[in-house]
């Protein structure tokens, strides 16, 4: 008897919904719904009777006619690409990775976002397909790399889709017809108007637009062929007489330095170009000198990793990225297709529609975690430490100008045909990657910071300080930032509109494919250390209190079940002591002096409580951080995860700023500068750190200068003498010989203060992610005389 095998769902769906139109090049008359891709029809459509990107529009001065360019240039760019996809099972057919819907999901769902956000902003009044305006909304945003949970289900017919965008694409022209736009206002349109939502949809499109030209790059390619529209292959550099890519010929790709600088980042509202709720806000972040490599990584530096084996070697991958190089047992990158047994190293490229011979000098396009890899093998043999960029260092490549304007901007001054002329591989000037050192470098040097490929960074995606959630489109951005994205910055040759613009930060979880690639950053080479350097002054010790100060159980820990979650924000929980006892006696806090106050989160916790709080510390690195976090912005540290594994966070104050009473000076605890008197004083973790903590102890003991009488005085202390930090004969208590430093401190107070309130309790720091640091302070609460 023989078995029979059920069709997948998919089966089903491609046979029940097979049409013979989708065979072949299609027929322009009825597969595009807008304007068909010719030249004098279509906008963005050359003389070739390619299609390319036409710049952003610029909001200030564009108008009703410009828009409807833009708007046909994207919805033309969007069915130029989807005439690639042959038969219906191309539609139909998920992705063999199963992390994405297939196809058919992706042509509808840029047109059903158009009526979606267009209802939402008051620009129509009802939709157009109920079914389809709800199977086609949400697209997915795989949570690992083997959630393969998709797709089990019936899909329309592409008939209907078709049709579908063709009454959505007249609804759009007509909605623009109706709207003002900047000469009908007089002014710019802004976030705050309802032409917003159009710009928004326009820029929804184009993201797609790259995203489906990754999915098809990953299909086989029986299902695809090149749309005559589409952009053209950039142009060969290094070829053989038969023009073919020379093997084995890519550029040297050495570092250039880049000199430390001041770093603004965060787009102005007033910018006249659309911009993702990402973009806003603002960070300045001092950064330090760095090196850089010239190119992206070619695919000719990458063949080298992998014939040394860059992917059986499991010390050069992280942990994520080992458990998932073993998942998908993948060898080398996802699109270089084998041209000969394994060991041989012979390879194609895989581009958007056809399969060449591997350009050697084109830019390598990988995942998150194979950029890593890739970065530990060149450190190691360079004797090294590379790594990915940071957003603030890929922004000081591009050298632009303090407050860009529009001319800045290259996807906001010229088309991708024009962008291509300059060899500037954006906006759809190629339909392919390009060689790393075609496009002409920055003015430090640095080649394809627009553009080519998308650049991985170090950073996990973050707001920026003012980051605000645009009303017609909530959860954009806030459901990555979860530590599980990745920033990318640059764009990439099918980027277009914002995504390609100077102040996009997009993001992916680190196993996605995207068209991204790889640039590597290094430190300068460093001079011998200083051993007399203060171990409190260094960025290391900043990083560490940075993350006790601010930093959330998940990002000490790791996880909300740690045993060591009891011992997470001791610096609040001491402020909080403190002002429970306050109340509890009866005590008014007006004024605080928080001493040794490092990097304020003691300081910050006391100001929601209180009227005034200063905090002194010696560190001044320590008191300009605190300062910058009193005005409300972040600063990046670098937590330590395991040797030279970082991963960057930001510290926020969650105390409101505005208006709050807290001040940070420098200054020694042990001879404080004049600050007037207070109604409390918190010396926190400092006695055992001082050269002389008696002396520290006089201040409130003997003066009414800094305590007034009846004001409350906490000290905290894990009593870990050192004689590196106080000689043995000033250390209070904990001598052989002597009393412990817990009777000590109550007998030199006893003669000042009453004794009201003491406790043990813990505090951690992290060292990295399976090594803490755990204290358990004496603390106690005194009451003046």
């Amino acid at each position: 008897m023989t078995a029979t095998v059920e069709p997948a769902v998919w089966e089903r769906n491609a046979s029940a919904h097979a049409d013979e139109r989708l065979v072949g090049p299609r027929d322009p008359a009825w597969w595009f719904t807008g304007v068909r891709p010719e030249a004098g029809v279509c906008p963005g459509v050359g003389a070739t009777g390619r299609i390319t990107s036409l710049p952003m529009p610029d909001l200030s001065v564009c108008d009703r006619a410009a828009v409807l360019d833009y708007f046909d240039n994207s919805w033309t760019l969007q069915e130029t690409l989807f005439a690639g996809l042959q038969t219906a099972e191309a539609f139909y057919r998920p992705p063999d990775h199963g992390l994405r819907h297939p196809m058919l999901f992706y042509y509808g769902h840029p047109a059903v976002l158009y009526i979606n956000k267009l209802r939402v902003a008051g620009l129509l009044d009802e939709g157009v397909d109920a079914y389809l305006e709800q199977v086609l909304e949400t697209g997915v945003d795989e949570m690992s790399w083997d959630d393969m949970s998709k797709n089990e289900m019936p899909w329309p017919a592409v008939e209907r889709v078709h049709a579908y965008r063709a009454t959505v694409y007249r609804l759009v022209r007509a909605v623009i017809e109706a709207t003002d736009f900047a000469p009908d206002l007089g002014r710019p349109v802004t976030m705050d108007d309802r032409a917003w939502a159009l710009f928004l949809a326009f820029e929804h499109d184009r993201i797609h637009l790259e995203t489906s030209s990754v999915l098809i790059r990953e299909m086989p390619l029986r299902l695809v062929a090149p749309p005559a529209a589409w952009p053209a292959p950039a142009p060969a550099r290094r070829t053989t007489v038969d023009g073919k890519p020379q093997p084995e010929s890519y550029p040297d790709n050495h570092t250039v330095a880049i000199p430390g600088a001041t770093a603004h980042l965060g787009k102005p509202r007033s910018f006249p170009s659309f911009g993702w709720d990402n973009e806003y806000g603002s960070r300045d972040e001092q950064v330090a000198d760095f090196e850089t490599t010239r190119f992206l990584v070619s695919n000719g530096e990458y063949h080298r990793f992998v014939a040394d084996g860059g992917y059986r070697r499991p010390e050069l991958w992280s942990d994520e990225g080992e458990r998932w190089r073993r998942f998908r047992n993948a060898k080398w990158p996802r699109w270089w297709v084998a041209a000969g047994p394994t060991g041989l190293h012979a390879y194609r490229l895989r581009t958007t529609f056809e399969e060449i011979d591997l350009p050697w000098d084109w830019p390598v396009c990988v995942n998150f975690h194979e950029a890593k890899a890739f970065g530990a093998w060149r450190s190691e043999k360079d004797g090294r430490s590379y790594r990915l960029p940071t957003e603030v260092e890929f922004h000081l490549m591009r050298a632009l100008p303090a407050k860009p304007g529009v001319a800045d901007d290259p996807v906001m001054r010229a088309s991708g045909a024009e962008l291509g002329e300059e060899g500037i591989n954006v906006n759809l000037a190629w339909g392919s990657e390009s060689p790393v050192d075609l496009s002409p470098p920055s003015a430090l040097g640095v080649h394809d910071t627009a553009g080519n490929l998308w650049t991985w960074s170090e950073d996990l995606t973050n707001p920026f300080d003012g980051f605000a959630v645009h009303p017609y489109y909530e959860d954009f951005s806030i459901p990555c930032f979860d530590d599980q994205h990745q920033i990318i910055l640059g764009g990439c040759f099918v980027s277009t509109g914002d995504q390609a613009s100077i102040w996009a930060r997009y993001h992916f979880r680190p196993h996605f494919l995207q068209q991204t690639g790889i640039r590597l950053v290094a430190a300068p080479e460093q001079p011998a250390k200083d051993t007399d350097v203060d171990p409190y002054a260094t960025q290391e010790m900043l990083n560490r209190y940075l993350l006790m100060h601010f930093g959330s159980v998940e990002d000490t820990f790791g996880r909300a079940d740690h045993p060591l979650t009891p011992a997470h924000g001791y610096p609040q929980r001491l402020a909080r002591f403190l002002l429970a006892e306050a109340e509890r006696t009866g005590a008014t806090l007006s004024r605080v002096l928080d001493v040794g106050c490092a990097v304020g989160g003691a300081s910050f916790a006391l100001a929601e409580g209180t009227a005034s709080v200063v905090g002194v510390d010696l560190s001044a690195q320590f008191v300009e951080t605190a300062r910058t976090l009193a005005r409300g912005e972040s600063v990046a540290y670098e937590r330590v995860d395991q040797g030279e594994v970082r991963t960057r966070k930001f510290a926020r104050t969650t105390a409101a700023t505005d208006g709050i009473g807290v001040e940070f000076v420098v200054g020694d605890a042990c001879a404080l500068p004049a600050l007037g008197s207070f109604d409390a004083v918190v010396v926190a973790n400092l006695l055992d750190r001082l050269a002389d903590p008696e002396a520290c102890l006089r201040q409130f003991t003997d003066s009414a200068e800094f305590l007034r009488a009846g004001g409350l005085l906490l000290v905290a202390s894990p009593w870990s003498w050192q004689s590196g930090y106080t000689t043995p004969e000033n250390w209070l208590g904990g001598r052989a010989q002597s009393s412990t430093s817990e009777h000590t401190l109550r007998r030199l107070l006893a003669g000042a203060f009453d004794l009201v309130a003491e406790a043990n309790v813990p505090g951690t720091l992290r060292n990295h992610a399976r090594h803490f640091e755990l204290f358990d302070a004496d603390v106690t609460v005194w009451r003046k005389r």
